[in-house]
């Protein structure tokens, strides 16, 4: 180790000497907020007419992320978007970023300071205004806490549990990308040979994902969707969670699910269902939403001015109907939740 780079450490630098590196990297502005980092609370102002949106994703070293195949900017910008993605599921505006990290003491600063930079570039195009958060001595592994606070229209939110009988069910971009180019990560990690054409756009799609945060608000703002939810851990795990929380079932339609053709590609190479993939596949941060029947041309405007492709793929059912995936030729399967589930052995 050099004398700069042993100079530039956790342990000689110390907690606030990071916090205040950290400060200046991502000064504040917003005239909402009263007092942000170095208190021992932040002090805000509610915009009129608004209700608070809070939400809050622990990453975990070796559980949710390995930086043996992703830079800590990588890192940094895909919980920037975990965050930014529930508030886009609830329809709101993103405002507030609270950051809480336990470090262990191999960690560089400028590593830390890279993960910042990650998050500060998910979150810069939205505004969003980091208010505080906490730092802590971890003996082997990287958590990093992110919250995030926003706000929407009084009795506009989007929630999980007002799906109805009869609703379209949309889904935003494309699913299963993400999961292929985690795949992709995990076997080059090994093999250090050059990414195709291909590997290169599924990777991207895993390390930089895009919060559909406008999509959101023009749902909820015009009155289109009646449910929606952010696809973090799969389409056959977060449909699961609408249709338990609405008390209803639903009917997917596996030909209509939007495949890109980079991920077709990769399946036919692997030899694997694409449609597995992407019914598996966690992390994209689409947006997967109910909305009724007659509201489907105006759903699709939604599309076209976003410039973000929206797909329906089912509808809703009742209950007793269950979770049903079904194929050209008619045959009906149950929509098994086949995505990552915590505290479940595989």
């Amino acid at each position: 180790m050099n004398r700069s780079s042993t100079r530039d450490s956790l342990k000689t630098i110390g907690e606030f000497g990071l916090i205040r590196q950290l400060q200046r990297q991502w000064p504040t502005s917003s005239p909402r907020i009263v007092t942000g980092i170095g208190d021992d609370a932040a002090m805000l102002k509610t915009p009129p007419g608004q209700q608070l949106l809070i939400s809050t994703d622990v990453l975990i070293e070796g559980i949710h992320f390995d930086l043996n195949y992703q830079t800590p900017k990588d890192l940094g910008w895909r919980a920037g978007v975990a965050n930014l993605s529930d508030i886009a599921a609830m329809g709101g505006t993103p405002l507030y970023l609270l950051v809480s990290m336990a470090l262990p003491v191999r960690v560089p600063p400028r590593h830390i300071r890279e993960l910042y930079r990650g998050i500060q570039a998910a979150c810069r195009p939205f505004n969003v205004e980091l208010i505080g958060g906490d730092t802590s001595a971890s003996p082997s592994q990287i958590f990093l806490s992110l919250t995030i606070m926003g706000s929407t229209r009084v009795n506009r939110a989007l929630t999980r549990s007002n799906a109805e009988i009869g609703d379209h069910i949309f889904v935003t971009g494309t699913l299963g990308d993400a999961n292929a180019g985690l795949r992709i990560l995990q076997t080059h990690s090994a093999n250090r040979r050059r990414p195709s054409a291909v590997e290169t756009f599924l990777i991207r799609r895993h390390l930089r994902p895009a919060p559909r945060i406008h999509v959101g608000q023009l749902l909820a703002n015009r009155k289109l969707a009646h449910a929606a939810i952010d696809l973090s851990d799969g389409l056959s795990s977060d449909i699961g969670h609408v249709c338990e929380d609405s008390r209803v079932g639903a009917e997917v339609r596996a030909t209509d699910l939007p495949l890109s053709s980079q991920l077709r590609a990769f399946a036919r190479r692997d030899k694997t269902d694409p449609v597995k993939i992407a019914l598996q596949g966690g992390e994209d941060y689409e947006l997967l939403f109910t909305a009724p029947a007659k509201h489907h041309q105006n759903v699709l405007r939604v599309s076209e001015q976003t410039k973000v492709p929206i797909t329906c793929i089912g509808q809703i059912k009742p209950k007793t109907f269950g979770r049903q995936l079904v194929f050209p030729s008619g045959r009906k399967q149950k929509l098994s939740i086949e995505s990552f589930r915590h505290f479940n052995s595989r």
